[in-house]
């Protein structure tokens, strides 16, 4: 691809996950996974899902030391990623 969409979804997401984590987390590793979408004739299939996963260290509710928990997440899109048009067109809309 010819943009930079990837990285900064990557970087939007991993704010978003971050976010999330308990307060005093390190080691912080996660990673787009299967980047892309289907299409099927001129439609594309819906929804545009785009997997999430990684791992970061978590203190204990405890207090008592450091756990790793994984991050297994995704995000989905129910429009085209180049037009923004909906993945479904309504019931009285046509494919282009």
């Amino acid at each position: 691809m010819q943009c930079d969409c990837q990285t900064k979804v990557a970087e939007k997401l991993a704010e978003h996950v971050k976010a999330k984590l308990p307060e005093g987390f390190k080691d912080f590793d996660a990673k787009l996974k299967g980047y892309g979408f289907a299409m099927a004739g001129n439609q594309l299939m819906s929804p545009f899902m785009i997997s999430y996963q990684g791992e970061a260290w978590v203190p204990k509710k405890n207090g008592d030391g450091m756990k790793r928990q994984k991050i297994d997440t995704f995000v989905t899109a129910n429009f085209c990623p180049f037009c923004g048009k909906a993945a479904k067109p309504d019931g009285d809309q046509e494919a282009a």
